[in-house]
């Protein structure tokens, strides 16, 4: 920062225009602020809300929670700060609203704009993009309507507004990392475009002490009428971030000190507690040895505890293991027996069996001979064709009888007989025809395969004639459906059904004729009878009777028949039963040897198991008794119960007899024991040993405590030397930190005596108005001199501890400078109490301590912060940077051309706020004015806020052109208009 503005070797950092969109009640609002400027409107309008907006592009934050600390917004008219919600609301009350700074620096002009965050309450983000104003403002205001005042931009969103802003540069960045924000925001390194794009208050230091001192500044800046405190903590703050080094910073913390005295006096006290009762422990000590040698009773009364333990689970074990074994040998005998009596079951089923299929064989053989009797007699024919003649031979019989036995029923049958003879005369002639056409049978037409499942359906279906040859449909359509049989094993299956195979045979025409003249005899042999009986009455009876002979004959052949095809089937399938039977017979009765002598072996072992079981039961009841017996010693000394063995007492020495004298033993024990218990509670109650859990209260302490508790005593009163030797170490190491304690408090106080003489040195030669001498006092507390005082006073050089009357009066000034609660830590902003000038005017002797006018302290506290600002920001940096004097109005009009001169030198730019009711006067001074009450639009982003106002100031140019002040985008607004 100089005072030169834009001389060779200066980098320059200003703000050029300020805009805010649907935020602190304007619709749009567009200002520059590039050079001194007075926003005039109605009262309660929002014009200081406009230029206080700032301080949010300026400090790093992204949030309005513990906005007071950070943002300072005050209510001037009630007093007070705003609260969190209401600032955010003020400032981001919808979607559409949105905050821009244009700013240049030496890598160029660039926009910072700042927009409602979701992602948390209160938040808001930030965008830069390194491009001017002028080409973002489509984005966000519509001004080319017919009144020239502009619109809302309804489609306006971040989401739009993100992607348009990368489209301009590659050099956008969305940031809302406080950190990233500091080293973004205050980037000195001047030689790096990349570093520097967006820096618009370099600091000569990244350090968090001077972005600490620079955000103080700032709102100094904001509010020059500041009163006397504010003041006071920005010079504390420069001066803790004018140290050099860290470690200099200026944080006592006398809580910790006081604290730190507090805890070497106890350990005084208790050491000198402890040695006054060194005889008792040496009293102690001989009766612990006595005690330690009764002491290995209780280990062995656990190990025989354990042993005990043990022993009832080994012989649990072992009860269990022959319970098991005998009720196994119980229960084999119980399967054998039971195997025994199935065998048995199974040998009487078996015999039964074969005595069925003896049965069997036997009607088996008789139905075979019978029916092989019966085939011999038919010659070839089948099974089937035998049964047809058969049972049309029964039918004739049975037609026969009834002949006989009634006159109608002959006459009906003496009918049948001649339809019979007439049918039969009418097979013989088919048959000779049949027999001339013998060679065109099917089965001489097809091959065998072919008729190889027709014949096995029926033999006629091949042995038919056509009585000439098959066509080729004729044969194609057969063929394909033999076709459709499957052939097996044992003929052919049709779908689910199966036909046995039939073997290749040709027609005896011979035979049938003979057979079909046989009937025709028997027919007429049969109406012969039947004629003549009715001429001899006699003989009726006995051809009745033959008959009826006849006809039990017929069906007799006819059951054989029906027996004759299983027969083959049913005499082997009982062959083989009957041998399965009679070896499986055999097996079991040579099982049945086998189990018998199991029986006898396992008859045996269940009796010595029975003897096994006994003996082990009786050897658990006295061990049980023993359990009994250890359970009332550990109701008498409970503290046994937590007594653990190294290994537990074999099993085979646990007895009755050992138990008795180990019960001697512990009796002796628990005397010596309670002897002891009282000296250690005494020790207790000396607040020599801490028996935090209370163990040692405990009517029956186990041995562990009272172990542990003896080695502590005897480590406390064996390392009492190496104690008092370490607290005397410790005395002095406090005592050092009280030396540096003291030099902390001298050196500060001399640092801000310093500090003051440094300031004073930089206003030699300043002249504000009539005066030509300022000076200025920086106040600390009294107190805090005081105690600067009294610590000079103090030789903290030594290995004993300061007098108590030193800590009492630090207590005094504790109380007295920090009041009560809260943190008693010591630090800058706490010493120094305020900031007051001491003037000379020309031709006057002497300063003179008497306040000034309201403009002259603040052109004086202008040029004060300017001094500071100097010490926090980067050498060789030239500002144009708004600086906001709220009551303009304060300001005598004479002091006014001074103050500007002054400001500009300094590279501020004024900025007011002010009614209608301003002076014209000022307004002339100032130079430029921005009417900002006048305009409203029609489409606003929110019905609530319609003000409008852009297109630049309005002011005198003092002979300057117009485009000095001017803003260039709207000089068309300028132009004279047309009459």
């Amino acid at each position: 920062m100089s005072d030169s503005q834009g001389s060779p070797g200066n980098f320059n950092f200003g703000i050029r225009r300020l805009v805010l969109v649907d935020s602190a009640g304007f619709c749009y609002v567009e200002i520059p602020v590039d050079n001194h400027g007075l926003i005039l409107g109605p009262g309660n309008l929002g014009k200081s809300s406009l230029l206080n907006s700032l301080r949010l592009f300026l400090l790093p934050e992204n949030n309005f929670k513990n906005s007071r600390k950070k943002f300072a917004f005050r209510n001037a008219s009630a007093g007070s700060f705003y609260t969190n919600e209401e600032s955010y609301q003020h400032y981001f009350p919808s979607q559409f609203s949105f905050l821009i700074m244009e700013a240049e620096n030496p890598a160029g002009v660039h926009c910072q704009i700042l927009y409602r965050d979701s992602a948390s309450q209160l938040s808001y983000g930030r965008a830069f993009v390194p491009v001017g104003y002028d080409q973002l403002r489509p984005l966000f205001w519509n001004g080319d309507d017919e009144d020239g005042i502009g619109q809302a931009v309804p489609e306006l969103s971040f989401s739009r507004l993100s992607e348009a802003l990368k489209k301009f540069s590659k050099e956008t960045r969305l940031v809302n990392d406080p950190a990233k924000l500091k080293q973004m925001l205050y980037s000195s390194e001047l030689m790096n475009a990349d570093a520097v794009r967006y820096s618009v208050l370099p600091l000569g230091e990244s350090d968090e002490r001077r972005v600490q001192s620079l955000r103080t500044l700032i709102l100094l800046l904001f509010e020059m009428k500041a009163d006397d405190q504010a003041m006071a903590n920005a010079v504390a703050s420069i001066i803790e971030a004018d140290k050099k080094f860290a470690d200099d910073a200026f944080d006592f913390n006398i809580d910790d000190f006081l604290n730190r005295h507090d805890q070497l006096k106890q350990q005084q006290i208790q050491l000198n507690r402890i040695e006054k009762e060194r005889s008792r422990f040496e009293k102690l000590q001989k009766d612990y040895q006595a005690y330690q040698t009764l002491l290995r009773s209780q280990h062995d009364f656990a190990a025989f505890r354990d042993g005990v333990t043990h022993a009832l689970q080994d012989i649990g074990s072992r009860r269990k293991t022959a319970v098991e074994a005998f009720n196994e040998q119980n229960e084999t005998l119980r399967h054998v027996l039971q195997a025994l009596k199935k065998l048995e079951q199974d040998a009487s089923g078996l015999k039964g069996e074969i005595r069925s299929a003896d049965r069997r064989i036997k009607q088996a053989v008789q139905n075979q001979k019978d029916g092989e009797l019966l085939l011999s007699q038919y010659g070839d024919n089948t099974l089937q064709e035998i049964e047809d003649i058969q049972k049309e031979e029964l039918d004739s019989k049975k037609g026969h009888l009834a002949a006989l036995k009634s006159a109608a029923q002959a006459e009906i049958r003496l009918e049948q007989i001649e339809k019979k003879k007439q049918e039969l005369e009418r097979k013989l002639e088919s048959l000779k025809d049949r027999e001339s056409k013998q060679h065109w049978q099917l089965q001489n037409q097809l091959d065998e395969a072919t008729a190889a499942p027709l014949r096995a359906v029926d033999p006629r279906l091949v042995m038919a004639s056509p009585g000439q040859d098959l066509d080729a449909g004729s044969k194609a359509a057969i063929e394909a459906f033999a076709r459709l049989f499957a052939p097996t094993d044992k003929g052919f299956d049709w779908f689910d059904a199966e036909y046995p195979g039939q073997p290749a045979r040709q027609t005896d025409f011979a035979e049938q004729r003979r057979h079909i003249e046989g009937e025709l005899h028997g027919l007429e042999k049969e109406r012969a009878e039947l004629a003549d009986t009715t001429n001899q009455e006699h003989d009726r009876p006995r051809l009745i009777e033959r008959t009826e002979k006849e006809i039990r004959a017929i069906e007799k052949d006819l059951d054989t028949l029906s027996r004759y095809p299983g027969a083959s089937t049913t005499l082997r399938d009982a062959t083989e039963e009957k041998q399965a039977a009679e070896e499986q017979l055999a097996k079991l009765e040579e099982q049945a040897r086998l189990e018998q002598e199991k029986q006898d072996a396992v008859q045996q072992k269940a009796a010595k198991a029975r003897a096994e079981k006994e003996r082990i039961e009786e050897r658990e009841r006295e061990l049980a008794g023993l359990s009994r017996s250890v359970g009332t010693v550990e109701h008498r000394f409970p503290h046994l119960k937590a007594v653990e063995a190294e290994q537990p007492l074999a099993i085979e020495e646990v007895s009755v007899a050992a138990f008795d004298d180990l019960q001697t033993q512990l009796d002796d024990l628990e005397e010596r024991r309670r002897s002891i218990l009282d000296h250690l509670r005494q020790f207790v109650y000396l607040g020599i040993h801490e028996d935090t859990e209370g163990e040692l209260q405990k009517d029956s302490p186990v041995s562990s405590v009272i172990r542990e508790t003896f080695k502590n005593l005897s480590d406390l009163f064996a390392g009492m030397a190496e104690r008092w030797n370490v607290l005397e170490q410790q005395v002095g190491i406090h005592n050092e930190t009280v030396a540096s304690y003291r030099q902390a408090l001298k050196s500060n106080h001399e640092h801000i005596a310093r500090f003051e003489a440094q300031l004073n040195r930089e206003l030699e030669g300043v002249r504000i108005n009539d005066l030509v001498e300022i000076r200025v006092d920086i106040h600390t507390d009294p107190k805090f001199r005081n105690l600067v005082e009294e610590a000079n006073n103090i030789d903290p050089y030594g290995n004993q501890l300061q007098s108590d009357a030193f800590y009492d009066r630090l207590r005094v000034f504790v109380a007295d400078f920090f009041g009560e609660g809260g943190s008693k830590r010591l630090t800058m902003d706490k010493v120094i109490t305020g900031i007051s000038y001491r003037t000379r005017k020309e031709n006057a002797a002497s300063l003179d301590k008497k306040g000034q006018s309201t403009s002259t302290t603040a052109l004086i506290n202008l040029e004060l912060v300017y001094r500071l600002l100097k010490r926090v920001l980067y050498p060789g940096v030239q500002l144009s940077f708004p600086m906001v004097l709220d009551e303009l109005a304060s300001v005598d009009i004479s002091q006014m051309p001074s103050l500007l001169e002054r400001l500009r030198k300094q590279g501020f730019n004024l900025f007011s706020a002010a009614t209608h009711s301003a002076s014209a006067e000022v307004i002339y001074l100032i130079g430029r004015h921005l009417e900002v009450g006048q305009m409203r639009t029609a489409r606003p982003y929110s019905p609530q806020r319609t003000l409008v106002f852009w297109g630049g100031a309005e002011g005198f140019t003092n002979g300057e052109p117009l485009s000095h002040w001017a803003d260039q985008t709207q000089n068309n607004l300028l132009e004279p208009a047309d009459e």
